[in-house]
């Protein structure tokens, strides 16, 4: 008989990976957007214009959503661990260069941030850890989502270890070596292949896509003559067909939860598909806003009178703080479906940019924190979506393309921010506000449609209920 773990060595696994998911997540996939607090020590070592400044962020807040598109491709090529350590090993070559180049060396600084965003891949790489969890797929993919967050604290505390006399080389060349230390770590746990199992030796899951599509395979098996429960090494108990008549007559036990509605397509025909269509222009209008904020809101709490930092440091502790919602985001999505969390998440986020039209300081606080929980919730339910909707067959190329996509259309924040500069900042921050709000449209029509299907997969669910009750009275009648 198979071997199969008990189930507290089988959570020790999960969440010992989970950890070094959530802790390689904290420390470098989302760092640029940290970039208030390097933009005001960079103005103070002098050097750069704002505009030249603004582009060296825009390098790498493009890495981080273009870089994802081809980390999602060589993570479906060549699996977890190699595609993980690669991106890993582009951050530290990014750190380096933040550290040693002169502040008025454009280029340096420029494929310093670009370097660093590239760490955002390692997190494209490990986010499917969260299938280890399905009963709380969404909060745990969020709370993912909120250790992203919690990256842009690096730049804000790289400034206090400067400060303190370490100067900005000590500072980052110390980040580095963090950077060293999680690569070792991920190349020891992280998997081979393309898949995050519990089993003993991580190697097995070399061919993991084979393996899934075996395992759904083996689920439709279930629908042949007779079955017999088996314990599979996963520790969850499906029923697989024998071929022997007459050996076991207990019917095929009841899904709990649908699966993924669009998990049946192919690669082309999910990315093909009007969902995934919709989702990625929903994306795409709420990120290319939410990177003009970061863009700006140094220089535009300055305009307001931010004078000594105090505020733009604020803006970078409520960004990081507000991973500690992750999970409600995600519970949200659980309970009400991913279409009504993706609603609220809208919401949030354009109202922080009306916030924006007041020249009130204290009144920014709001503003900052409807942002960062608006944001947080955008990447944490994009990434939930393609989980909730289509699987992780093709999880790396959806997410990468997406990324791509919105990579592409986000070049418009730094035309934006120039514009802001040269015309109108406030014109600038109300086109924000409604390309957002001409969003909520698709957000009613998933919620919809998460609703017609819960409905249909309980008059299903209750249908096979029924079945399963005559067909072994039937038997026992029989007996």
């Amino acid at each position: 008989p198979p071997f199969t773990m008990d189930q507290k060595t089988r959570d020790g696994r999960r969440n010992r990976l989970y950890g070094l998911a959530f802790t390689l997540t904290s420390l470098v996939a989302g760092t640029v957007y940290g970039w208030p607090a390097l933009r005001r020590d960079l103005i103070k070592e002098g050097g750069l214009t704002e505009k030249e400044l603004g582009a060296v962020f825009t390098c790498g807040a493009w890495s981080v959503q273009g870089g994802r598109f081809a980390a999602g491709l060589i993570r479906d090529s060549l699996g977890t661990r190699r595609t993980a350590c690669g991106c890993l090993l582009a951050v530290l070559i990014g750190a380096v260069l933040i550290a040693t180049v002169p502040s008025d060396n454009f280029a340096g600084l420029a494929f310093g941030m670009l370097f660093l965003g590239l760490g955002s891949g390692a997190q494209l790489c490990i986010q499917p850890v969260t299938g280890l969890f399905p009963e709380n797929a969404s909060a745990a993919m969020a709370t993912l989502s909120g250790a992203f967050q919690i990256s842009g604290l690096v730049f804000l505390v790289c400034s206090g270890i400067a400060r303190g006399g370490a100067e900005r080389i000590g500072a980052y060349l110390l980040y580095a070596g963090c950077v060293c230390v999680l690569l070792v770590l991920s190349w020891m746990y992280l998997p081979y292949g393309f898949k995050f199992t519990l089993d003993d030796d991580g190697e097995n899951d070399a061919k993991g896509k084979d393996e899934e599509v075996g395992h759904l395979d083996e689920e439709k098996a279930t629908a042949s003559a007779t079955a017999l429960p088996v314990v599979l090494s996963d520790g969850k108990t499906r029923v697989a067909a024998t071929g022997k008549e007459g050996t076991h007559t207990k019917p095929p036990p009841v899904d709990e939860k649908p699966p993924p509605p669009l998990s049946h397509l192919t690669r082309r025909g999910q990315l093909f598909s009007d969902e995934y269509v919709a989702l990625l222009a929903w994306f795409s209008f709420c990120v290319t806003p939410a990177q003009y904020y970061v863009l700006s809101i140094g220089w535009q709490l300055e305009r307001k009178g931010d004078d000594d930092g105090a505020y733009t440091s604020a803006f970078v502790v409520l960004y990081a703080a507000s991973a500690a919602l992750a999970p409600i985001g995600g519970a949200v999505a659980d309970k009400y479906g991913v279409g009504f969390a993706q609603g609220v998440a809208t919401v949030l986020t354009g109202s922080s940019f009306l916030v924006l039209l007041s020249d009130s300081l204290p009144a920014q606080i709001a503003g900052m924190t409807l942002y960062s929980i608006g944001r947080l919730f955008v990447f944490a339910l994009f990434f939930s979506n393609i989980g909730r909707r289509f699987g992780f067959a093709h999880y790396g190329t959806l997410v990468g393309f997406g990324m791509l996509t919105s990579a592409v259309l986000s070049m418009l924040q730094y035309p934006m921010f120039t514009l802001a500069i040269d015309e109108s900042v406030d014109w600038v921050n109300v086109a924000c506000a409604v390309a957002i709000a001409g969003c909520l449209p698709y957000t009613v029509w998933l919620s919809r449609r998460e609703a017609r299907e819960k409905r249909e997969f309980a008059e299903k669910k209750a249908e096979r209920s029924d079945a399963g009750s005559v067909e072994g009275t039937t038997v026992s009648s029989r007996a």
